[in-house]
């Protein structure tokens, strides 16, 4: 609080881009499939035909080809399957999160995602997956 005048230059507002943000698993715009809970921000207990859901994600004109998830799996490898879907279609692309006791990053490269995108992560029969976050990241350089 002040009682003079003040007068403030110099700064602007710029939006978060939502695709290259750390998001929480559960911040998902739409979750539904068989088998999950809800546990503070994460979604764990991950089984049968889930799907998570993450809108308005625009990863511009330079895209992606990196994708930190942040999570663990009882299995050895626990599929992933990743929807990437606009007003052009859909494509569809496969990670494999390895075995791990506790919560850890893993990274995966992916073919190169443009322009503004729905995001699906879909659990197939036999997942068993505790989903902490996941993090788009930009070309580095």
């Amino acid at each position: 609080m002040t009682h003079q005048k003040m007068h403030i230059k110099g700064f602007s507002f710029t939006k978060k881009s939502r695709a290259f943000a750390q998001i929480y698993a559960s911040d998902c715009d739409q979750i539904y499939g068989d088998t999950y809970k809800i546990k503070d921000r994460n979604v764990e207990e991950i089984g049968n035909n889930v799907t998570l859901e993450f809108g308005q994600m625009d990863f511009g004109d330079e895209g992606t080809t990196k994708l930190v998830v942040y999570g663990r799996s009882p299995l050895e490898k626990n599929t992933i399957h990743l929807r990437f879907t606009d007003d052009e279609g859909e494509s569809s692309q496969i990670i494999e999160f390895l075995h791990s006791k506790e919560y850890e990053k893993q990274v995966f490269e992916l073919e190169k995602i443009k322009g503004r995108k729905k995001v699906s992560f879909i659990f197939l029969p036999g997942s068993k997956f505790d989903f902490g976050w996941f993090r788009f990241e930009r070309k580095e350089g």
